[in-house]
């Protein structure tokens, strides 16, 4: 069941700025990420909307990756 946004809650979706600003990238890198698919986004009229879980997911992706990555040094 998805609630609404109350304080201390995080909405479902974000926008490409708020994208932008949690990941810490620019609008170039942020859609190299949705054309490969690497973040989950539907279009609602002229916006498109980015799931925080698809975000959370990515984060978690890089991080073990990174974790690997520093293991095999």
């Amino acid at each position: 069941m998805i609630s609404t946004k109350g304080e201390g809650e995080r909405a479902v979706v974000a926008t490409v700025n708020e994208t932008m600003f949690a990941l810490r990238i620019g609008r170039a890198k942020l859609y190299e990420l949705l054309h490969s698919k690497a973040l989950d986004s539907y279009r609602e009229g002229a916006s498109r909307k980015i799931t925080w879980s698809s975000i959370d997911a990515y984060v978690e992706r890089r991080l073990a990756e990174e974790s690997k990555r520093r293991g095999s040094e």
